[in-house]
């Protein structure tokens, strides 16, 4: 019964959201972000083309801190596990590195991974890196859950974005590092 209450709200919110609509030209995602908070999603909006903004599941990341277990969510109606693991700051050298887990293709440029540079969330579309020039990683692709280890070549803060086809888990970790 809760769960149906949310969504009723979340249908409710949605079409008010609608009355009096005027074009935006911003790309602020601030308002999707509330909605998806109260929706029960996660707590990174993630904008990708092609799907709908949702709230993802952020895992937060400290460099030199060890392994951190990314955090899981759901995509509604579909169940698939998705995450975005956050790293801030990042130098020229730094090294990421994914234990379980492939990030997604970036719809955008066939053959790399969905990278947002930006320093917090919401992720907009146009945060995604293209010409992963910026990392470098001799394994990306290998559908298999492997260790993925992506040195970092221009400065700055990035979110890499998991998902997983199908409804289990993987456990996955990630670790930071310089």
């Amino acid at each position: 019964m809760k769960q149906k209450a949310i969504w009723l709200l979340l249908v409710l919110l949605l079409s008010a959201s609608f009355v009096d609509c005027k074009k935006d030209d911003g790309g602020d995602l601030n308002n999707l972000a509330i909605i998806s908070a109260l929706s029960g999603g996660g707590d990174c909006l993630v904008d990708f083309p092609g799907k709908a903004a949702i709230g993802v599941n952020r895992t937060r990341t400290t460099k030199g801190g060890g392994a951190t277990t990314v955090t899981w969510g759901r995509i509604p109606f579909v169940n698939h596990p998705i995450a975005i693991v956050e790293i801030l700051g990042a130098q020229i050298g730094d090294t990421v590195v994914l234990n379980g887990a492939n990030v997604v293709e970036n719809p955008q440029a066939s053959g790399e991974a969905t990278v947002y540079e930006a320093t917090d969330c919401p992720l907009a579309e146009s945060a995604i890196v293209d010409g992963l020039g910026k990392f470098s990683n001799p394994n990306f692709g290998d559908p298999a859950p492997d260790t993925y280890t992506w040195t970092n070549t221009v400065a700055g803060s990035y979110y890499f974005l998991l998902y997983i086809v199908g409804t289990s888990e993987i456990t996955t970790t990630v670790t930071y590092s310089n």
